[in-house]
């Protein structure tokens, strides 16, 4: 991507990075994560505002337990053509998977032809750390970062990653003689770099890189933490009023799942919430309290105290019932609060109000098909069986699902057919779902039930 190209793109994002910055700081990490994607498409180039606050949102959310890509994103998302289209592919995987690098591969490789230069530097640094930290680092990715560091001209650390190949595999005369090349190439171009200049801001960030590297742990041990605790504090105190001053020292201290840590967090929301009248504090509590009751609710089911967990469940659904209705009030564009809420009013059998929220959801395409399943299972519920009919069949019939979601929308679309007493139509929903799995709940016996009536309606 050429200079005048970049300066074309300046501020093109700019909209998109800000409304992510905004979702980010609420924990809702996928939104932010597409809001973000939506933004480097336009700008591509920005480091500062879209590649490495992606980054942090994806490290978030790996932290709490954000789930890697899955298959239909692997596919959908796969590498082509179009290098602009590769690196925001890559980026979307990276985000489900920081630690992946396979994906940070591709995104390296993207960068590249699109000569994006600070993000290519930005890309090798974090792959470095990775084979510094990986307990058998890949000689292939090591060679591979040595000519892209070569390539923008970072000799200190094309040599760095030289010598970790070469360590690797002594015999290996390329990479020896890339070696001396690469020291002779530093030798001629030294005298571009200040001593305390370049180089040693590349060395602080490779530091900064590490301590990416390390937030990427799935298991983090007891010192990180109380580490990552102590720095947020102290960050926190110097500037009590900095909204990202407060989210760190919350993120800090809800890493562990302690509840004593997760209740001094709600302590600093709700004091930053009466000082700034800022939603997103109050918002943020309310996710540390259901985070807190779904782990209290699956102790009490692990334990076999089902009357004590059902309890639970009740206590829990009225708290979010309440707690996403305050958040659509607050929120009353976000399709994906009014999806949450929508399936919450319906689990307690609020139809009525259920069916006005999913109504909405379905525009959202990211909810759409469940949004549609539960819009269509409360029109059942009211007995209107029109309308549910109605709805499982455009559902199955405009949007794309997987597996599971049809068989799901199939068997209950077969359900509704057969209350209406349109059991042929019934039965061919209930074959399809059969085809598909043979033991998918009761859908042989519904099958056979239905096959009978009908044989003894015709007198067979």
């Amino acid at each position: 991507m050429t200079e005048t190209e970049t300066q074309d793109n300046t501020g093109k994002g700019k909209a998109f990075f800000d409304r992510a910055d905004q979702v980010a700081e609420t924990g809702n990490w996928d939104f932010a994560v597409e809001l973000y994607i939506e933004g480097l498409r336009r700008e591509p180039e920005n480091l500062q505002r879209g590649h490495k606050p992606l980054r942090n949102v994806a490290l978030n959310r790996k932290a709490q337990g954000g789930k890697g890509p899955g298959m239909m994103d692997k596919l959908k998302y796969r590498q082509g053509k179009d290098p602009l289209e590769n690196l925001m592919n890559a980026e979307y995987l990276l985000s489900k998977e920081p630690g992946s690098v396979e994906y940070l591969e591709q995104a390296l490789k993207a960068a590249q032809a699109l000569e994006l230069r600070e993000v290519v530097q930005w890309l090798c640094d974090i792959l470095l750390e990775a084979m510094r930290q990986a307990s058998k680092p890949s000689k292939r990715v090591l060679v591979r970062l040595t000519q892209a560091f070569e390539q923008i001209q970072e000799y200190p650390k094309a040599i760095q990653t030289a010598d970790m190949a070469r360590q690797l595999d002594p015999g290996d005369e390329a990479v020896a003689d890339k070696l001396k090349e690469l020291s002779a190439q530093y030798t001629i171009h030294k005298g571009k770099y200040d001593q305390e200049g370049d180089f040693q801001r590349a060395v602080r960030d490779l530091d900064k890189q590490k301590e990416l590297i390390e937030e990427d742990s799935v298991v983090k041990d007891e010192s990180y933490l109380d580490k990552q605790i102590k720095r947020a504090r102290q960050e926190y105190e110097a500037d009590p009023t900095t909204p990202g001053k407060i989210s760190a020292y919350v993120d800090a201290l809800t890493k562990a799942e302690d509840e004593d840590m997760e209740n001094q967090a709600v302590e600093v929301l709700d004091k930053a919430f009466r000082q700034t009248g800022q939603y997103q504090f109050k918002f943020r509590i309310g996710e540390i309290k259901i985070k807190q009751m779904t782990r209290r609710h699956r102790e009490l089911v692990n334990a076999g105290k089902k009357d004590e967990a059902a309890e639970a469940a009740r206590e829990q659904l009225e708290f979010e019932l309440n707690e996403y209705a305050e958040r659509v009030k607050n929120y009353p564009t976000d399709l994906g609060l009014k999806y949450e809420l929508g399936r919450r009013q319906y689990m307690a059998g609020n139809y009525e109000e259920a069916i006005g929220l999913l109504q909405q959801a379905q525009r959202d395409p990211r909810r759409q098909a469940l949004a549609m399943i539960y819009l269509a299972l409360a029109f059942s519920k009211k007995q209107w069986y029109r309308e549910a009919a109605d709805t499982f069949k455009r559902l199955l019939e405009s949007v794309e699902l997987g597996e599971q979601r049809t068989k799901e929308a199939r068997y209950h679309y077969g359900r509704t057919l057969e209350e209406m007493g349109e059991l042929a139509e019934a039965a061919d929903q209930y074959s399809q779902v059969a085809q598909m799995d043979y033991q998918y709940k009761d859908v042989r016996d519904r099958l056979e039930s239905i096959r009978n009536k009908v044989r003894q309606r015709n007198g067979e």
